[in-house]
């Protein structure tokens, strides 16, 4: 059962306090910058700098690997600030930075704040400026004595510019703040470098005019094209580095895709397994990048020692035995093992390795105890048992959404980590909601599994070496097979059989699944006991439930649970006994008795079903043969000579 969306309304975030912040004092100084200039109109030189930084701004560049552009405007910007104070710098990058983002189609939330954050911090910058003894043009200044206020201008404007979209960018990310901000800090280059070409403009209009100061433009270019060349070769090396994470991801998901279909699962799977151990690692404050990329690949990858464990035990129909479990419990550590040789940059290897492990230290293959198992091991044992109790297995049906919970609860504090349960039961829904995106391989995928659904080869029993003071319905079987002359049908190779094995097993309910090779089902065409109209007609898919697993495997099981073919039927028995038909190296079919109580099935019982199961499959093989030969006849053959029978052509 999907898990339904959830209906709560998020309430305000630290983002939305952050940026709300920021636009309200940001366009608070850039309208008291608009009212002085009212007041006291500014030098008509104030719009070339305006015009010139406008030009600089739109031939922005972006900043690879943040969601930030800069550009040579600054240059201008600080010049007229420097020249002629804080209001016409301050309304003119307001203006450039709103222009900049509505050019890139950004949200008006964000047009607000990037017009809003970079005028409120170069006009707190200037005032520092103002306050160290700097001066606009009109009034006597030394030009030695502005390097100091100068200085701090470039400190202040970039630490507070920096700062407040490091804020910002870290809210909207749930990255750490001083990680985005060492992403920013070598971006201090170019502050300098705009600070150093605002200062000649400086010097040169003093002593020349605006005329002259025209001469310092092409620095201005050079610095821009300068920047324009390293963001482009970062940017190129971004990309470098995303398309190979990008096909390095892939490639972990299609073989960890190939090897979870070799345990009956489909892809679907272990892709939930990575968004809900993703979306949960973050719902717990997970941030470190590394961690989150190895979360994400062992989620992928945990199961790959599953390719050293026979197939049979991986999808058998209810319990294993002690041995059994032995065997599934060695796919931890070999697992681990091969991906050892993989020079992961993250610590994959760790997660795979206590991925079983338990909070109570009853886990393993190491017994670890508490917060001794990584964090990762600790999200994906939680989402990997939830995710694999709500699907469909070859042995069993999915569990409704909440019993799967509640085996999660159950096992709160004993195997599961209780603050990932606890943050899991809140973000579960939210996370089940989003949408993933198509497995681009998803027919590759099938074939595999029709690989591993294809039959396997027949166990070896001995068909004829039977003791003499064997049971009398065993020998009457094999007395059956010995001389039926090929004449019966199935009906009375039933009839014949269910004679003998209702006393074998008495008080039991059994059935006769028939494979159709055309479908690749079995379809029950003979049942007998209290709960046969039911079975009757039932069609259960190869490696699929416990008859199909059986088929699938060629192996007898005992004492398995009943529920596991009768799921949907609509009757409630115990336990079940399944055994596989053999006609020689040809599987025709399954015999499967269903018993109420639990555990109904004796060793006995079990060891004589088995021993009669290979006559039976010849009983029955030729029974089905006879029925072939009688449609063969009745059908009249097609009349156009060469044309051979599609039945023939078709029963390979």
């Amino acid at each position: 059962m999907a898990p339904q969306q959830s209906t709560r309304r998020p309430g305000i975030t630290a983002l939305d306090i952050h940026v709300g912040a920021v636009i309200a004092f940001g366009f608070g100084a850039v309208a008291l910058a608009f009212y002085s200039m009212i007041v006291t109109p500014p030098p008509l030189n104030t719009l070339v700098f305006a015009g010139l930084g406008l030009i600089a701004g739109a031939c922005a560049v972006k900043i690879p690997g943040v969601n930030a552009l800069v550009s040579a405007s600054d240059t201008f910007f600080i010049a007229s600030a420097m020249l002629f104070g804080p209001a016409p710098a301050m309304v003119a990058l307001a203006l450039d930075s709103a222009a900049l983002t509505y050019r890139r189609g950004y949200g008006i939330k964000r047009l607000l704040f990037n017009a809003a954050q970079p005028a409120l911090s170069l006009g707190t910058a200037t005032w520092v400026f103002e306050v160290l003894g700097g001066a606009p043009l009109d009034q006597s200044m030394h030009i030695v004595a502005t390097i100091l206020p100068l200085t701090a201008l470039t400190a202040v404007y970039f630490g507070l510019n920096s700062g407040l979209l490091a804020v910002a960018i870290a809210l909207e990310t749930n990255t750490p703040i001083p990680a985005v901000w060492k992403r920013l800090w070598p971006l201090s280059v170019n502050y300098v470098a705009a600070a150093s070409a605002a200062f000649c403009f400086v010097i040169v209009m003093r002593s020349g005019g605006a005329m002259a100061a025209l001469a310092v433009t092409p620095l201005v270019v050079v610095l821009h094209l300068t920047l324009r060349s390293i963001t482009g070769r970062l940017s190129d090396a971004e990309r470098y580095v995303q398309t190979v994470d990008k096909l390095y991801l892939s490639t972990i998901e299609t073989l960890a895709t190939a090897i979870e279909a070799k345990d009956g699962v489909t892809s679907d799977h272990i892709r939930r397994v990575q968004k809900f151990a993703i979306g949960l690692a973050k719902a717990l404050g997970v941030t470190d990048e590394k961690t989150i990329k190895a979360i994400n690949a062992a989620a992928l990858l945990h199961d790959t020692g599953k390719l050293a464990v026979p197939e049979h035990i991986l999808n058998k129909p209810g319990k294993l035995t002690p041995l059994e479990f032995e065997q599934m419990k060695l796919h931890v550590d070999v697992g681990a093992d091969i991906l050892s040789a993989i020079d992961f940059p993250y610590p994959v290897v760790p997660i795979v390795r206590a991925h079983h492990e338990n909070w109570d230290g009853n886990g393993y293959p190491r017994g670890l105890k508490g917060e001794d198992i990584p964090i990762g091991a600790r999200i994906l044992s939680v989402v990997d048992c939830y995710d694999a109790l709500t699907s469909d297995r070859p042995y069993r049906p999915a569990l409704t959404d909440a019993e799967a919970m509640k085996i999660v609860i159950d096992r709160r504090g004993k195997m599961y980590d209780p603050d990932v349960v606890d943050t899991f039961i809140k973000v579960y829904r939210e996370i089940a909601a989003e949408v993933m995106e198509p497995v681009p391989h998803q027919e590759a995928l099938s074939k595999i599994g029709r690989a591993i659904a294809a039959p396997q080869p027949p166990p070896s029993v001995p068909l004829t070496d039977v003791r003499g003071d064997g049971p009398d319905d065993l020998l009457a079987i094999i007395s059956l097979s010995r001389i039926v002359a090929g004449e019966a049908t199935f009906a009375d190779a039933a009839a014949l059989a269910t004679a003998h094995l209702s006393r074998i097993l008495p008080d039991t309910t059994f059935a006769f699944y028939i494979h159709d090779v055309g479908s690749g089902h079995l379809v029950a065409r003979h049942a007998m006991g209290e709960h046969a109209a039911v079975l009757r007609g039932t069609s259960i898919a190869m490696s699929e439930r416990l008859s199909g697993w059986v088929a699938a495997c060629r192996q007898t099981i005992s004492n398995s649970d009943a529920a596991l073919d009768l799921y949907d039927r609509g009757i409630r028995l115990g336990s079940a006994l399944s055994t596989p038909l053999m006609d020689g190296e040809r599987l025709v079919g399954v015999f499967t008795a269903y018993a109420a109580a639990p555990q109904a099935f004796t060793e006995d019982q079990s060891r004589v079903v088995e021993m009669m199961a290979p006559h039976l499959g010849r009983i029955v093989g030729a029974a089905l043969r006879t029925e072939q030969r009688t449609r063969d006849i009745q059908e009249p053959r097609p009349a156009t000579a060469g044309v051979r029978d599609l039945r023939i052509v078709h029963s390979r």
